[in-house]
C-alpha cells in the first residue's frame, strides 16, 4: 500500500496523527516513568502520587500498604489496612495482598475480619503452603484447634520442612499430643519420624512412646536408624523397660539383622557381625582423638568379622569409647567371656574390659586384667553379679590412662565374640 504524499495538504494529514501518536506515547512513558520514581521512592509522598496517577496499580497500594504497616517512625496500621483493601480490590487473585490484609486486621484485634482475608487468600492460592500455614496458625491463637490442625496439615502436605515447628506448637495447645499430631501430620513415615527426633530432643518420654506406638499402625517402612535416637532417649531418661520394647518392635518392623542365638547371649551384634548402629543396644563408637575404629575380615576370632581399634600414639588416651548397654535381670548372676588380640600395644595400661551399672556404678563395677604387647586372640572371662536395682549394663573396651613418663598409647586391638550369658542357678542356691 502506498500513501500519496507529493502535496502539503497529504503530508499534513499523515504526519499530524503520526505527531499526536508520537506525544501520546511520550507522555505515557514519562507518567510511567514519573510513577515508577515516586513508587521507589519508598516515600509517603511518593506512594501518594504514585497510587493518584495510577488508582488501579494493585501494586502501588500494597506498597502504599506496607509502608505505613512497617514505617519505623509513624506506622499507621489502619492506613495499612485502607491500602490492602485498595490492593485486594484491584487484584483480588493475589494471595499475597490478601495475606498482607489478613495480618493487619489480626493485629489491629479484628479476628473476623482476618479470617475472612485468610479464606480469600486460600481461595486465590489453594496449594499454597505458606498461606496455609499463616491461617493455621492464626486459627490456633483463636483456639480454633480442629480448623487450625486441618490448615497445618495442608501446609506439610506442600511443605514437610514445616514439620518440627507443626509439631512444637501444636503439641503445646492441646493436652492429647497424639490427638493433635495425628491431626496435622500426613499418614507418612519420615513426618513422624520428624516428630520422634523433636520429642526426643525435648526429653518428652510419652510423647514419643506414644508417637512411636502411632507410627507402628500406619504399618510403615521404617529403617532402624530412625528408631535410634528414640531407644537412646528412652535409656537417657532412664526408662530401660520402654527402651528394650521400642528396640524389639523396631528390629522386628525393620528385620534389621540379629545374632544367629540370640537367646545364648544378651549382647547384641557381639561378633560384630552386622553393620553397627552406633546406639540404641548395638554398639557405640564414640569419636576420640588418637584412636580409629574400622570392621576387619582379616584373621578374626570367628565369622566374617571383627572390631579393630587403632591407636596412633600421640595421646595419654582415657578410652572407654567402644561400649554397649545390656539390659539384665536384678539379682542374677552372668557369665560374661570376650576375646581380644593385641598388636603393639605399649605403655603399662593395657587393655581391658569394663563392666559397670551405669545407674549405680559404685554398687557394680568390674574390670577385667588388662593386656598388653602383641598377643594372639585371648580369652576374657568375668562372672557377674547384679544387684537388687541393676536392670541395665554397660560393657566397654577400656584403657585407663597411664602414670608412666612413657604414656601415650600406639598399637592396634581387635575385638570379637563379646557375650553375656545367664548362669543357671540351682534352687538349693536361690534358698541361701
Amino acid at each position: 500500500m502506498k500513501i500519496p504524499l507529493q502535496s502539503v495538504r497529504s503530508r499534513c494529514l499523515f504526519f499530524i496523527p503520526v505527531l499526536i501518536i508520537a506525544i501520546l506515547l511520550i507522555f505515557f512513558a514519562a507518567k510511567i516513568s514519573l510513577v515508577a520514581l515516586d513508587a521507589h521512592s519508598w516515600t509517603h509522598d511518593g506512594f501518594l502520587r504514585a497510587t493518584t496517577l495510577e488508582p488501579g496499580n494493585a501494586v502501588y497500594w500494597y506498597h502504599f500498604g506496607l509502608y505505613e504497616n512497617w514505617n519505623p517512625d509513624h506506622p499507621d496500621l489502619r492506613r495499612a489496612i485502607d491500602y490492602y483493601q485498595r490492593a485486594t480490590e484491584a487484584n483480588p487473585h493475589s494471595d499475597t495482598y490478601w495475606l498482607s490484609l489478613a495480618d493487619a486486621y489480626d493485629a489491629a484485634g479484628q479476628p473476623d475480619q482476618a479470617d475472612s482475608a485468610f479464606r480469600y487468600a486460600a481461595a486465590a492460592h489453594p496449594a499454597s503452603s505458606d498461606v496455609a500455614w499463616r491461617y493455621g496458625n492464626f486459627l490456633l491463637r483463636q483456639r480454633e484447634y480442629p480448623d487450625a490442625f486441618a490448615q497445618i496439615r495442608r501446609a506439610l502436605a506442600s511443605d514437610p520442612n514445616l514439620t518440627v515447628q507443626a509439631v512444637s506448637e501444636c503439641s503445646r495447645v492441646s493436652d492429647d499430643v497424639v490427638g493433635a499430631i495425628t491431626q496435622i501430620l500426613p499418614s507418612e513415615t519420615p513426618y513422624y519420624v520428624a516428630a520422634l527426633d523433636y520429642f526426643v530432643s525435648q526429653n518428652q518420654a510419652d510423647a514419643s512412646i506414644a508417637t512411636w506406638n502411632h507410627l507402628r499402625s500406619l504399618k510403615p517402612v521404617v529403617k532402624m536408624q530412625d528408631v535410634v535416637p528414640l531407644v537412646d532417649g528412652l535409656l537417657h531418661q532412664q526408662r530401660a523397660d520402654d527402651a528394650v520394647s521400642v528396640w524389639n518392635q523396631a528390629l522386628a518392623i525393620t528385620g534389621w539383622p540379629r545374632d544367629s542365638n540370640p537367646a545364648s547371649s544378651l549382647v547384641f551384634n557381639g561378633g560384630f557381625e552386622h553393620e553397627l548402629l552406633n546406639g540404641g543396644f548395638d554398639w557405640h563408637e564414640d569419636p576420640i582423638s588418637g584412636a580409629t575404629y574400622s570392621s576387619d575380615p582379616n584373621g578374626v576370632h570367628t565369622g566374617e568379622r571383627d572390631i579393630r581399634v587403632q591407636f596412633d600414639g600421640t595421646t595419654n588416651i582415657n578410652f572407654q569409647h567402644l561400649w554397649q548397654f545390656v539390659p539384665v535381670e536384678s539379682n542374677h548372676r552372668y557369665r560374661f567371656t570376650g576375646y581380644l588380640r593385641l598388636d603393639g600395644i605399649s605403655t603399662d595400661s593395657g587393655m581391658r574390659f569394663l563392666i559397670f551399672d551405669p545407674a549405680h556404678p559404685a554398687a557394680l563395677q568390674i574390670q577385667t586384667p588388662g593386656l598388653v604387647g602383641s598377643q594372639p586372640w585371648q580369652p576374657v572371662e568375668q562372672d557377674v553379679q547384679t544387684g537388687p536395682d541393676t536392670h541395665l549394663l554397660v560393657i566397654a573396651l577400656r584403657r585407663a590412662p597411664s602414670w608412666k613418663f612413657d604414656n601415650k598409647l600406639s598399637g592396634t586391638v581387635w575385638v570379637d565374640d563379646v557375650s553375656l550369658t545367664p548362669v543357671q542357678q540351682s534352687s538349693n542356691a536361690g534358698a541361701r
